[in-house]
Order: structure tokens, then sequence, then C-alpha cells
């Protein structure tokens, strides 16, 4: 495809990635909502890991009808990471959508996706805002409340400083409404196979070695959760280690390496990720707690320093605000910058 003035049409060329396992109810939809993108120079490739219901007939039924469509199967007993690296490596594009079998790409999403990467050459991806929706029993409905709750806050980092900036929080990117240049991908050599979620280590390893983030501030997909979700069914994708991960990437920052680590939050977030950076190697001088029945006490050797007033004690270290408690973490920020931290450089919240 080639560029000409302010046209969507670029020199690049897309693939839409979708992975597919026993996705028989959803996947027609899945199927049917990149088909209709209004963008509609591209291929849709398809990969089945191991299905054992119709799924992979489903598949086939679409790509006779749409010559756009790839499809294939993984290699016999592939796993899902490598069928994930299967599937990229097997497709033809230059910038890489991913999508999931049980989701919904809003018609305009590609094209934005294109646009934003053509329009911000310093990115290496970029992702859409999304909209959460619950499945059960066939029905869609509003999600949970902890859901909704992410979903607010995945929405409200709109710019690349701000994926960038909170980051150890939780995933600050819906997988599926992800788009990345495939030299980045290459660079960075796929995904990895770790105790946690392969996306997110995704994004924390191109966030810490320096590339960009975006997102285009549009809803362009519907996200579904269920019970049967590799969220939910998987141990990657617990909380303990995503706080594995997180502390992983942690101990790996530069100034941290270089400064050891201070931890607001002497409560469960902030014992269990101590524990997790010590077994990375990081050194962590101290904690800081507003608790009056924390202070003075001792966690894994470390003393629990009253942060109540300041944390300008800190200074010289890199400081993690750790905390779970509704407010806390606007507390920390807010000490941490009458202190003279700054958030995303010697400043990082985690959740």
């Amino acid at each position: 495809m080639s560029e000409a003035g302010h046209s969507d049409k670029v020199a690049e060329s897309i693939s839409i990635l979708l992975p597919v396992k026993n996705a028989e109810a959803t996947l027609p939809m899945a199927i049917r909502s990149c088909l209709a993108q209004s963008l509609p120079d591209f291929e849709l490739v398809l990969v089945d890991h191991g299905s054992t219901d119709q799924s992979f007939s489903i598949m086939k039924k679409y790509a006779r009808r749409d010559s756009r469509i790839t499809v294939m199967k993984a290699p016999s007993g592939c796993g899902f990471i490598p069928a994930l690296n299967f599937l990229w490596r097997e497709s033809q594009g230059t910038l890489l959508a991913r999508m999931d079998a049980d989701d919904f790409s809003y018609t305009g999403r590609i094209q934005q996706q294109v646009r934003y990467l053509r329009e911000h050459p310093e990115a290496a991806a970029c992702a859409t805002r999304v909209r959460i929706r619950r499945r059960v029993d066939g029905k869609v409905t509003d999600p949970e409340q902890g859901y909704a709750a992410y979903e607010d806050w995945l929405n409200s980092l709109d710019s690349p400083e701000a994926i960038a900036r909170e980051r150890f929080i939780d995933s600050p990117i819906a997988n599926p409404s992800m788009m990345i240049r495939r030299a980045t991908l290459e660079r960075f050599e796929g995904y990895h196979d770790r105790p946690w979620a392969e996306d997110y280590d995704l994004w924390l390893r191109l966030l810490g070695g320096g590339e960009q983030v975006g997102k285009v501030d549009q809803l362009l997909l519907d996200w579904f959760d269920s019970e049967n979700r590799t969220t939910r069914t998987d141990d990657r994708y617990s909380q303990t280690n995503f706080l594995r991960a997180k502390a992983h990437y942690v101990a790996r920052l530069p100034i941290a390496a270089e400064q050891g680590l201070s931890i607001c939050g002497a409560g469960p977030i902030g014992k269990r990720l101590a524990r997790f950076l010590l077994d990375e190697g990081a050194q962590v001088h101290a904690f800081y707690e507003v608790s009056e029945k924390r202070i003075g006490k001792k966690i894994h050797g470390i003393e629990v320093l009253d942060g109540n007033l300041s944390f300008a004690n800190a200074i010289g270290t890199t400081l993690i605000g750790a905390v779970g408690v509704p407010g806390g973490r606007d507390q920390i920020r807010q000490l941490a910058n009458e202190a003279g931290f700054t958030e995303g450089g010697d400043f990082f919240c985690v959740a």
C-alpha cells in the first residue's frame, strides 16, 4: 500500500493476529468484527492451538468466503505462548494487530491505529480505549466492580507518558486492542514464556527498554470477561504472579539498581513486593508507613519508618508506593511530590 498525502493508505502492510482454542460460541462474532473494518486491506491470520470443538471448522468456513483470511494450526503439542510466536512469525504484515476470539473490534479500529502509528513514528505500538463486558451463560452484562474500576483506570491512561508512568499498577494495555510494529516485536524476540502473563511481560519489556507505547483516544474494542477466560483460569494471570512480574522489572530499573529502593506501605502488598524484590536481588533500604501500629517494626529485617510527615529521608533511593487502601495511593503521591520525587522517574506506584 502506498502513502498519499493524509489518506489512510500507508506503505505498511497489516496483519490481524487471532489465536483460537475452543471458541466456537464467540469466534464468528470476533471474525466478523475484523472483516468489517473500515480499512479493508489486511490479512486476518487465524491459528488454532488445540481446539476440541468446532472452532477449526468455523475458521475454514470463513476462509472459504474471504481471501483475506489465512487459517493455520499450531504445531502439535504447542502451548499458548509458542502458538502466539508461531502466529506472528507466520504472518506477513509490518503492523501486527492482536485480537482475541471472544472480543469485538469496532469498525474503525484498524484504521485509527494505523493512522496513529503513521502520525507517531516514535511509537513502537499503540492500544485503544476499551469497554469491558461480562458474558455469563450467553448473556452480556456490565462488568463486575473490580473490572469496572480497572476499565476506568485503563482508559484514563491517554498518553505514552501515563502508560509508562503507571505500568507497575496493572497492565496498562488491553492486549486484544494492541497494534505493534513487526520490527519492534522482532527486536524484543516476541513473547517470552515466563511465570506471569505473556502480554504484560511484553509491555514491561518494551517500556523498560525505552520504547513508547501510545493509545488511540477512542473506544474501539469490547473486551469480554467470562468464567472460562484465560485471565481467570491460568495461574500466570494471578495477582501473585502479576506482582512477581512487577518486582522482576522494578528490580531491573537502572535507577533502582543504582540507588536501591524504599517502599511506602508496610501492609500486605508492600510485604509481598519486598519479598519478591529481595528474591530478584534488589536492595530495599527501608519501609515508610503511616500506620502507627507498624512504625518501628521490621519486615524481612528492614526497618519501618514514619512516613506521616515526609519522605525526605528516602531521597537518594527509588521510591515505591505499594498500598491497596482506597485513597492511599493519592496520599503517597502527594507526600512523594512534596519530597521532590518524580513519578515515572525515581518514584513508581505498584499495586
